[in-house]
């Protein structure tokens, strides 16, 4: 049975992250950003209590893309929705306890009313009540000694029939698989800034023993799956599709690929182009035949718009496309599939019930079809570790999805942003997940893949705490501590 339960308390801080090489995708280059780290606290009906944690990047320019706002403005767009969030859990907390499913389900409405009436957008409500939705999971499962996959499964009171008329009378547990998976193959992401070969570094090398280049993640992590990055500008993106092509041929054994376009086209007929010149460009041949899935090429004002039907039948016929930054409400995944998407992508920022409902409907529908009809990618957001990156793993690995785009630890020097202690206790306490090398601690990567079986603990996959003290306060911080400018 669901426990009842209330928000009692919170707290946030926010540590300032520096990438150890640029990362550009889409619109922007991040050259560092603010790691936002949020505890809540909770209350049962017998007045037991437990805090649980929650953390993600402030991710300017994924959430709100407009070129009006400056990146100083998407970080306090995205504070002020976690902050109305934070206000409307407590305040339903003075009206009695409900399960975490009805407290999400039911601030929800206003944290979206209220993000309209900042000027923000749904996408980005979901990022603030993810991370009360997320807070909350944590500390319940901590409180009950159980794991998210097993909440998941029957302990969060979800009642998917409030969320979609043709999952009414069906439960979670159905639509999950028995056990969570304990490996997950790695999607390595290509950015637009990043070098495929050694020639190929437009900067000074960040010198610090790691990869950087394509080419040596390739040796050195014997990745297998791949997320490549398009600009939208098509001679420069056939030309760099040949040069990692070209990497690709000269290693043995097959690759998976995803092609992202960020939201870099305005007609869909510019992304079919680019389409049918990879296809008829010979050297692209074998790179083609590896594409599994392209993830939204569309900008999200017009992903939905139903005048793209004829254009996404055209892709759709040649590989699936799925949604990912237009998946901003709780219908945006149905309306995509009526106008033939294949899919959407699990993001924690996105919201873990949002996932969980998406792909109930994935299994159901193709359930009925006798097939694999739809399906659901696991996509990164340049998670690090320890809480935002095992809490995005952890339901992964419940959802069942074998593959994810993993890049924190890509563009970010491993557990370096954290302090000794918390080093220590991600290492101590999930040693199949990470590593000592030299002086740092790193994510453990071996055949492409991440073993993580000990994502398996009570709360959002992590025994190691984040630590609160060491966190400037938010209403401390300042965006031009990161130096960077807008």
């Amino acid at each position: 049975m669901a426990v009842k339960l209330k928000v009692v308390h919170t707290r946030s801080g926010v540590r300032n992250v520096f990438a150890r090489m640029p990362f550009r995708f889409g619109v922007v280059t991040m050259r560092a950003a603010p790691l936002l780290t949020l505890a809540v606290e909770i209350e049962d009906a017998a007045g037991r209590r437990a805090t649980g944690y929650a953390a993600d990047f402030l991710a300017y320019r994924w959430f709100d893309k407009r070129p009006e706002k400056s990146l100083a403005d998407n970080c306090r767009d995205l504070l002020t929705v976690v902050d109305d969030a934070r206000e409307l859990y407590l305040e339903a907390g003075n009206e009695g306890y409900d399960t975490a499913f009805a407290l999400w389900r039911t601030t929800l409405p206003e944290i979206e009313r209220r993000a309209l009436a900042h000027d923000f957008n749904r996408l980005g409500a979901s990022f603030g009540a993810s991370m009360l939705e997320r807070g909350v999971i944590d500390a319940l499962g901590r409180m009950t000694g159980r794991t998210f996959a097993q909440l998941a499964r029957d302990g969060l009171g979800i009642d998917l029939g409030s969320l979609c008329e043709e999952l009414r009378g069906r439960e979670m547990g159905a639509f999950l698989p028995d056990r969570p998976l304990e490996r997950l193959h790695v999607r390595h992401t290509v950015g637009l800034l990043d070098p495929i070969t050694t020639a190929d570094r437009r900067e000074a090398p960040a010198l610090d023993g790691l990869p950087e280049t394509l080419e040596e993640y390739l040796e050195r992590d014997g990745i297998r799956y791949l997320k490549i990055k398009v600009a939208g500008r098509l001679d420069e993106d056939i030309g760099r599709l040949e040069a990692i092509a070209a990497v690709l041929e000269r290693r043995d054994g097959a690759f998976h690929i995803s092609l992202d376009g960020n939201e870099q086209y305005r007609r869909a007929d510019d992304f079919v182009e680019l389409i049918t010149r990879i296809k008829a460009t010979p050297s692209l041949a074998r790179l083609y035949e590896q594409i599994m899935f392209i993830e939204q090429p569309l900008d999200r004002a017009v992903a939905l718009d139903p005048a793209v039907r004829p254009a996404l039948a055209l892709l759709s016929r040649e590989k699936p496309v799925i949604i990912d930054e237009a998946d901003g409400w709780l219908t945006a995944f149905r309306e995509a599939i009526d106008l033939g998407y294949r899919g959407t992508s699990h993001k924690n920022c996105k919201g873990v019930y949002k996932s969980l409902h998406n792909m109930a409907l994935v299994r159901l529908r193709n359930e009925r079809a006798g097939r694999p009809k739809l399906f659901l990618s696991a996509e990164d957001l340049s998670n690090v570790p320890v809480v935002a990156l095992q809490a995005d793993l952890a339901v992964v690995a419940a959802l069942g999805i074998t593959h994810v785009e993993r890049n924190g630890h890509h563009y970010f020097r491993g557990l370096g942003h954290l302090s000794d202690a918390e080093k220590a206790s991600a290492l101590a306490l999930h040693p199949d997940l990470y590593e000592r090398r030299g002086d740092e601690v790193f994510l453990r990567i071996e055949d492409g893949a991440l073993a993580c079986a000990s994502l398996q603990v009570p709360g959002m996959g992590f025994a190691a705490l984040p630590e609160m003290a060491g966190l400037t306060p938010v209403s401390a911080w300042d965006f031009a501590s990161l130096g960077l400018e807008g």
